[in-house]
């Protein structure tokens, strides 16, 4: 395949490990693979059954991706909910491409057969390699440092002065910040 997939931009920035990461481009590339196999319905292009060998033979890569998202998920306060809005979201991502790239199941037919020419341990190097890292990605080991707030200036309209009398003066006192 020659195109490079971009990940979907996150609602807010967060960190993450680069264990996370690699958790979210493996997890797109099942994603796209599956959309591919719901999307390309040629049955001589066979993407139901390519993807139904690539889930048994990634079935442990699968599992142990889905328990690395949901600590992710966990740990940014946001748990199966996050989760879900996050598959939600790889899912819409994967089916607006499959309308947009012209030649979509060619490429996803592409991306089986790389995919179902490695073994387990090489998927997840190929998915780094394959997915672009998520927009809103920051490394955990590095925070970035809080700017300070700065106070807001608040504008007082001056108040009109009474027209006679000994109060013209304290009046004018006010407007002028003076007590």
């Amino acid at each position: 395949m020659s195109a490079v997939l971009v990940a979907p931009a996150l609602a807010k920035p967060q960190c993450y490990s680069a264990q996370e990461i690699r958790a979210m481009q493996l997890r797109q590339v099942q994603v796209e693979l599956m959309v591919g196999a719901l999307k390309c319905q040629d049955p001589q292009m066979g993407m139901r059954d390519k993807y139904s060998t690539f889930v048994n033979r990634f079935n442990a890569n699968i599992n142990s991706n889905a328990k690395e998202l949901r600590a992710m998920f966990s740990r940014q306060g946001t748990g199966e909910r996050g989760l879900d809005r996050y598959m939600t979201g790889l899912s819409n991502d994967a089916s607006m491409r499959a309308l947009h790239v012209e030649d979509y199941c060619g490429e996803i037919g592409e991306m089986f057969d790389k995919a179902l020419s490695m073994k387990p341990t090489e998927l997840g190097t190929w998915a780094a390699d394959t997915v672009a890292k998520p927009v809103a990605a920051v490394s955990c080991s590095a925070p970035e440092k809080a700017k300070p707030v700065q106070q807001a200036k608040a504008e007082v309209a001056p108040q009109k002065a009474k027209a006679a009398g000994p109060d013209k003066k304290v009046e004018k006192k006010k407007t002028d910040g003076k007590s």
